[in-house]
């Protein structure tokens, strides 16, 4: 798995690996490399854990966030987190000045210039807006909003360019009737805000578990 790094530029276009290279398959067969990447990118929680990046503000997430996000365990998430570093899409970025401080994290998942090329490649990108609506109306405990609220590194700006680029490019696309009611039926997001807000919680003391929440 990738080490854990300050986020820092990448010196050349050589230092960017092959998607070919990444994934092992023989770029001469017709559609191989694109059957292997779809193949790989719509495992469900892999699938999941990239709409989470995608859709938070900083596209810079704890694994406590990204685990409150997606209805699978902790385990499940850790092992895809792994998974998707070892494949040069994600990589955890550290954040040293949050050493020494209480109840942060230090560590944040986020893309590398290799994975949002590739998720630009295979129109992941498209939907930011929407992702970020979904993100901004769903219900986050107190423990999850600290994490999101706490200083973070600043991304590689190949990918920040990218997100900056992708989110401008959906805004002005025509003919995009999806609503955040929509979104809320169609979410996987662990509890996503019902349209009445008050319904959150009801009866329960203090912030729930994730096994209470599914």
């Amino acid at each position: 798995m990738s080490r854990s790094r300050e986020a820092t530029e990448p010196t050349t276009d050589s230092d960017v690996p092959s998607v070919a290279a990444v994934f092992g398959v023989d770029d001469s067969v017709p559609y191989e490399t694109e059957r292997t990447v779809q193949r790989y990118l719509s495992q469900e929680t892999r699938h999941n854990v990239l709409q989470v990046l995608l859709g938070h503000p900083s596209h810079l997430a704890s694994t406590t966030e990204i685990a409150y996000y997606v209805p699978r365990s902790r385990s499940a998430v850790s092992d895809q987190l792994a998974d998707l570093a070892d494949h040069e899409i994600l990589t955890q970025y550290h954040h040293e000045s949050n050493e020494d401080a209480r109840d942060v994290p230090a560590d944040f998942w986020g893309l590398t210039v290799f994975g949002v090329s590739l998720l630009a490649e295979y129109n992941y990108l498209r939907g930011l807006p929407v992702l970020r609506a979904v993100h901004d109306a769903t219900h986050k405990t107190e423990t999850v909003k600290r994490h999101e609220e706490c200083p973070r590194p600043v991304l590689p700006s190949a990918v920040e360019e990218a997100f900056d680029g992708d989110e401008r490019d959906a805004a002005d696309v025509p003919g995009d009737d999806t609503t955040l009611a929509d979104l809320r039926e169609e979410t996987f997001y662990a509890d996503a805000a019902p349209a009445d807000p008050s319904a959150l919680n009801g009866g329960a003391d203090g912030d729930r578990t994730l096994d209470e929440l599914f």
